[in-house]
Parts: C-alpha cells; structure tokens; sequence
C-alpha cells in the first residue's frame, strides 16, 4: 500500500509511474478511496484503514482530491499503455461521484512510506529516491518515456 508521490502534481505523478505500478496502484488507490467511505457502502471492503496513507487521504477533501485526479490519471496512462480500461477505474468513478465527509482543508503532506535512507524534507525527493534505489530493478516504461529524475542506479539526491 502506497501513493508514490514521484510530482507534486497528480498528473504527472502518475506519467512518472513504471508500468508494474500503473498497473499495481490503481487498484491500491481504489482500495484506499473505498477505505475512506462509511463502512459498507463502498464498491470494495474497507481494507487498510490506519495505514498511514489511508489515514492521509481520510485527513482533507483536498487529499482525497489529489488521490481521486492522481488514481484517474493512472487510469488514463493504463489505457494509453496496454489499450484496455482498468477493472478498478469504475470504483474510483464510483468514489469521485459519492465523496465521504471529511475535513475540509488544504493538502496535507503526503506521508512518507519507505525505507529511511531515502527519506529527505521534500516528499517528492524521498519518492524518487526509493524508485533509484528500491525499485529500479522491475521499473520499466512501456512507451520508453523514462522519467528524467530515473536513473535506474543506487543514487540519492
């Protein structure tokens, strides 16, 4: 359970993203949107509900709003990838349409889910830091648009 925060921008987060995760994190997005919603009223079982992104999307309507651009925006880049629409893309529309009262607020930072060696101040760094280190033995682009920051090697900005 994550939400790679590799931009500050939701969009372009999920352009950076390598093909195991705009496969792997709609899903996981879904999940965490469902998580937020009252008990039982949502597509999918409330799964994962105090993981500490779980607890960020639940802490604003602005969180929860970059989560629903940001798990879209993957959806757009899995269909202009592999040419097919995702399962989970009808339950993140389902929770875009039927928003759960939460806080009303600005965007929180985002929570930091990884190794501490990676960590730096800059949430986006600290992301870009664990794809070099942690995930760049599986991360590929099926459309070659590797991201300028990638440099597939064990290197910490």
């Amino acid at each position: 359970m994550n939400i790679f925060v590799l931009d500050e921008n939701p969009v372009i987060a999920a352009r950076y993203a390598c093909d195991k995760h705009v496969v792997k994190m709609i899903l996981e997005s879904a999940q965490m949107l469902c998580a937020v919603q009252p008990e039982g009223t949502a597509p999918y079982k409330r799964s994962f509900y105090n993981h500490p992104c779980t607890r960020w999307v639940r802490a604003s309507t602005e969180n929860y709003e970059w989560l629903i651009d940001h798990a879209m925006s993957l959806c757009e880049e899995y269909t202009r990838r592999y040419d097919k629409i995702h399962k989970s893309q009808k339950v993140i529309e389902w929770c875009d349409k039927n928003r759960p009262i939460l806080p009303i607020g600005m965007l929180t930072e985002h929570p930091k889910c990884m190794p501490d060696y990676c960590k730096t101040k800059s949430v986006v760094e600290s992301y870009r830091n664990y794809y070099n280190n942690e995930k760049a033995r599986f991360a590929k682009w099926k459309d070659g648009n590797i991201p300028f920051w990638f440099s597939g090697a064990e290197v910490l900005v």
